[in-house]
């Protein structure tokens, strides 16, 4: 018989697959009929018809290969369970790890197919363009309590790695770690730079809806970065504490808020349903 530890790290195995291959598929899929109907077919009611049958095409090919990956991973935990070994017969933190990676396939399909979207849309938007009176400067997309945030979270994981400098445990990397932090910042940076210089945003062409799509998408990632920064420390101060029994539950509860934060990155503001600039 298992003890109870086991049977929990089981239990949010499974948890986690439910979590980001059923809920987190069927609330992506629900947002992407949403912003079909809400935003496409009353901006453009020609395109209705045409908007129909992607929806159909569409929903064929993303239920198919949410499918797949979900037999997929509810194989690979009930494998482990059965054996009564880690994932992959190798490690249980890394296993979680790759089940969040076979997770995040049909949230990158799903980028794409609200790419195609947006191109079906184009197809009847007409060929007049419009331009913001006010260009936007890089600031204008920040929220400042999430950079507030931002900087707690950096703060946070540089004192947790000066203090266990001085106190480490087993398999505590030191200063390595602060390596690791420029990293991810560089990485969150490179984000941000890339959605700010992007002026087509999936080819929506009014440029206040451009605007609230991109300021969106880049608070999204910044909040992504404060959880990640975050995550970190939480992890070292539960090593630190020997508290090891609970590093798989903090690492899986983390892995499962970003998938569904990622999958809210795709879903479009409310001021792109309740406002539409004249386009000019």
């Amino acid at each position: 018989m298992f003890d109870w530890l086991t049977q929990s790290n089981y239990l949010l195995m499974f948890m986690q697959v439910l979590i980001s291959l059923i809920l987190v598929p069927v609330f992506s899929f629900k947002r992407l009929s949403q912003i079909a109907k809400e935003y496409g077919v009353k901006t453009y009611p020609s395109a209705k018809a045409d908007v129909e049958d992607y929806l159909q095409k569409a929903s064929k090919t993303y239920k198919t290969t949410v499918g797949v990956f979900l037999i997929l991973a509810l194989a690979i935990v009930l494998h482990a369970a059965t054996k009564q070994i880690e994932l992959f017969d190798w490690d249980d933190q890394s296993g979680l790890t790759i089940l969040y990676l076979i997770a995040m396939v049909p949230v990158i399909v799903m980028v794409f197919i609200h790419k195609s979207l947006f191109g079906v849309l184009k197809q009847h938007a007409g060929s007049k363009r419009s331009a913001s009176l006010k260009a936007k400067q890089w600031i204008d997309y920040l929220s400042w309590p999430l950079v507030s945030m931002v900087l707690v979270g950096q703060v946070t994981l540089i004192a947790t790695v000066v203090y266990f400098v001085s106190d480490p445990f087993d398999g505590f990397a030191g200063y390595g770690n602060l390596l690791g932090l420029l990293i991810l910042d560089v990485v969150f940076i490179g984000i941000f730079v890339v959605v700010y210089r992007d002026n087509n945003m999936f080819g929506i062409q009014n440029p206040d809806h451009r605007d609230a799509l991109k300021r969106r998408v880049i608070q999204v990632n910044m909040l992504i970065w404060i959880l990640a920064t975050l995550q970190i420390s939480l992890s070292m101060w539960v090593s630190g504490s020997g508290l090891l029994e609970y590093k798989l539950a903090v690492q899986s509860l983390y892995l499962q808020v970003i998938l569904v934060i990622t999958a809210f990155a795709l879903t479009l503001p409310k001021s792109m349903f309740n406002k539409r600039s004249v386009d000019s």
